[in-house]
Order: C-alpha cells, then sequence, then structure tokens
C-alpha cells in the first residue's frame, strides 16, 4: 500500500510532460544522482548517478557500474512524459453570454467524453523576456487547482447524447475559466493570472506552452482494490516505474540508463522526440565523459539492450471482439510484451525470449498482445529508437483500460510487477 501511495503522490504532481520531469529530476536529487549540463564538458565517475536534459520536457537520467569496462553494455529502459489532451492555443480568450472559456487545440488522441464535468488543471512552461535574445527564460507553472472545467449540455437539450453524439473539440472542449462581467478586463485574463502566479509583470510573458491536465488524484478501486484508476497512467506510469528501477538497482556491469522523451503521443518528431538524435548525442556524450576509445564503445552499445515502456490494451470484457482471438491480455495477470508484424512495435523474437528470461528471474508473470487483424492499433517509441541505435529493443507495457481516458485504469500487481521486472534488468 505505501508504495501504490508513493505513486499516486508522484502521479499528482506529474501533470503534464514538463511537469513530470521537474518531479523526476527531485526525486533523482533525493537519491544522489547529479545533474550534468547539457553544455559543459562532463566528467563522470564509475558507481555515480546522473541525469541531464536537452529541454524542459525530456530527461535522460544513468548509473553507471563501479568499474566501467569498454566492452560493458548500456541497458536502456526508454518511457514518454507526454499525454493525450488539450493545449490551450494564444490569445485563448473567448468571451461571450456572460462566460469566459479558453480556446484549446487537441493534443495527440484524447476520449472527448472523458474530459467533461471534471475538475482540470492548467500546466506547462511560460517564456519571459531576458537579456539574451535567443535565450528567453523558461518558468514551468503549475497553478494545481481546479481553475477551469468543460460542462456538459444538460441530456434536455441533447435527448440524442446518450446514442452517441459527435463532440466538436472547437466548440465543446473549451474550458470555462471563470464568468465574465462589465467590470472585468475582456482580455489578458488567462495572461494576468499567469504573470500573478509567476509573481512577474504580465509585460514580461512573451509566449507559453500550456496544457489542460484531469486534477483528480489516483485510487485504488475494486472490491479487493486491486486496481488502479488515475489520470495519466499512459505512459507517466512507466516514468516512474523505470525511475524507481534505476534508483534502486546497482549495475553489475556497464551503464543503465533512463530515457524518457516527450511528444510521443503526436509523433516523436521533435527536437526532444525518440525521432531525433537526442540519444545518440547524449550517449556520445557518456563515452567522452567516460573517456572510452570510440570504437570500444561502438562494440558496447552494439551489445546493449532497449527495453519501451508504454500502455498496452488489456481485453475490454463489453468488447471481447476487439481483442486478437489468441493473444487477450488482462490486468493483473502478468506484464504486457507487444509484438507487430508490421514493426508497429520493435518486438523481435530474440528480444521477447530475452524479456521473458528477465520476467522468469523476477518471478514476474507476463502475457503477449498482438493486435487483431482487422483492428489497427497505436505505436510507440521502440520502432522509432531503431532507426538510429541497431541494437536489440523489445516494446512492454501495463494492460490497460480506457487508455487515453482522463482517467485510465490498470492493475495494482502488474504495476508492482513492472517495477519489480524492471529492477532485475537494471541489476543484470
Amino acid at each position: 500500500m505505501k508504495k501504490i501511495q508513493d505513486f499516486f503522490d508522484y502521479m499528482s504532481k506529474a501533470t503534464v510532460a514538463v511537469c513530470t520531469v521537474e518531479e523526476t529530476k527531485n526525486r533523482l536529487n533525493k537519491a544522489g544522482f547529479a545533474e550534468l549540463v547539457i553544455t559543459d564538458d562532463w566528467s563522470i565517475k564509475p558507481g555515480q548517478g546522473y541525469y541531464t536534459q536537452t529541454s524542459p520536457s525530456m530527461l535522460m537520467a544513468f548509473k553507471t557500474a563501479k568499474k566501467v569496462k569498454h566492452y560493458d553494455q548500456c541497458k536502456i529502459i526508454g518511457a514518454h512524459t507526454d499525454n493525450p489532451g488539450l493545449k490551450i492555443k494564444p490569445a485563448p480568450e473567448v468571451c461571450s453570454d456572460g462566460y469566459r472559456r479558453l480556446n484549446i487545440e487537441v493534443y495527440g488522441g484524447p476520449i472527448f467524453n472523458t474530459w467533461f464535468d471534471r475538475p482540470l488543471g492548467i500546466a506547462g512552461t511560460v517564456a519571459l523576456r531576458s537579456q539574451e535574445v535567443l535565450k528567453p527564460e523558461i518558468r514551468i507553472l503549475d497553478f494545481a487547482r481546479p481553475l477551469i472545467t468543460i460542462p456538459n449540455l444538460a441530456i434536455h437539450m441533447n435527448r440524442e447524447v446518450n446514442k452517441g453524439v459527435e463532440i466538436k473539440a472547437q466548440k465543446e472542449m473549451m474550458p470555462l475559466i471563470t464568468t465574465f462581467g462589465e467590470k472585468m478586463e475582456k482580455e489578458n485574463y488567462l495572461l494576468n493570472l499567469i504573470a500573478k502566479e509567476l509573481n512577474v509583470s504580465a509585460k514580461e510573458i512573451l509566449d507559453f506552452d500550456l496544457f489542460v491536465y484531469c486534477l483528480e488524484r489516483g485510487q485504488l478501486v475494486g472490491a479487493e482494490e486491486e486496481f488502479i484508476s488515475c489520470p495519466r497512467i499512459d505512459d507517466t506510469s512507466m516514468v516512474y516505474a523505470a525511475m524507481e528501477a534505476l534508483v534502486a538497482a546497482t549495475p553489475k556491469t556497464g551503464i543503465n540508463i533512463g530515457l524518457f522523451v516527450d511528444h510521443e503521443e503526436i509523433g516523436s518528431l521533435s527536437r526532444q522526440g525518440a525521432d531525433s538524435m537526442n540519444l545518440n548525442m547524449l550517449l556520445e556524450k557518456i563515452r567522452r565523459g567516460l573517456k572510452i576509445e570510440e570504437m570500444a564503445w561502438n562494440n558496447s552499445l552494439l551489445n546493449s539492450f532497449f527495453l519501451s515502456a508504454d500502455g498496452a490494451h488489456a481485453c475490454h470484457p463489453a468488447y471481447p471482439e476487439k481483442c486478437d482471438p489468441t493473444n487477450r491480455p488482462k490486468m493483473n495477470q502478468g506484464i504486457v510484451i507487444k509484438q507487430s508484424g508490421n514493426k508497429a512495435y520493435a518486438s523481435e523474437a530474440l528480444s521477447v525470449a530475452a524479456l521473458q528470461q528477465v520476467c522468469d528471474l523476477a518471478k514476474v508473470p507476463y502475457q503477449k498482445f498482438v493486435n487483431h487483424a482487422d483492428v489497427p492499433g497505436g505505436k510507440t517509441i521502440g520502432s522509432l529508437i531503431s532507426r538510429y541505435l541497431p541494437i536489440p529493443i523489445v516494446d512492454t507495457g501495463l494492460a490497460m483500460l480506457a487508455m487515453h481516458s482522463a482517467r485510465e485504469l490498470a492493475g495494482r500487481q502488474d504495476m508492482e510487477d513492472m517495477v519489480k521486472m524492471m529492477t532485475v534488468f537494471y541489476s543484470l
């Protein structure tokens, strides 16, 4: 119970990508990890934990063995920091009929109707004026209170709602922030709220990347409290699990790495995403920091292994026909190994078999997921990483229901088993 409550504490602070990174850094600092500035030359000591970032919404953390030899491998776990939801547009205020709403755009693939009638927060980054023109000051902001909500239309005015009604994002999904009166400002209400929260002048604010998030705390549900109901399980839970394992494990040889990248939900096409040179550049800085000769380091990388961790679909009891006939993952019956013939997932027989052996060592059950042949699924970072690092990669995750809902559902035992499996992986 204590570990699950710690998970809920983490999730309540990991509200959007930049806040997930900040909370992860806070915990790594407490565990004795040292920060490496990305633009510095690194001097890395064996047996020490470090972290660095190339942008506020991504993070690489790593821990070296006490004796790093040139032929050692890297064991890498990758997950993504972003979640599907809503992003606030510039000049966002829309005032009508006495209400002030915020103009939004859809980020990723959220299930719209799950966002209605909930307490919602706003968090992200704010760019302020600075002395260096090309380097504005970036501040991380989380109002950490129910600032907005998206009210449903009453059934009396929408009699067909329970038969399925299309939701148009530009019309229905704009959150309500306040009432609007003659004495209130017609413009820049949100900007002034931001300025007050950051204790700066509104004139200092140049731009922002702010997101809407579900403010509700995670809970255990079910007659035996066997399920986790929580916002952002996909994929923040895997960032938490990898972080916990990285802190707990001591590598016998080589380097343990946690790679937490942004923008997976929209294709990873960014400098902080998986489809970039981020990982290769950071690995090269590690090589130089350890003063390992280049050819020896390349051999070490070729001997490495990457575990891509993301949400996995559980078989839904109301929609059994959506699941593959023979591979039907269920919550609390093992971590999921994800496979795809068209390489939506990077898993192959070699990497799948390797993860099965890790699970056996950890005494953790596993099950396999493949898409129903007529129901195409999503993708994750595993196949993208394989473009830049030709090593065995396996895709894994928690069996989930309500994926991309404002609140998602996973198995409590699966979450505990995932941390256990990752810890054993890092301990090899």
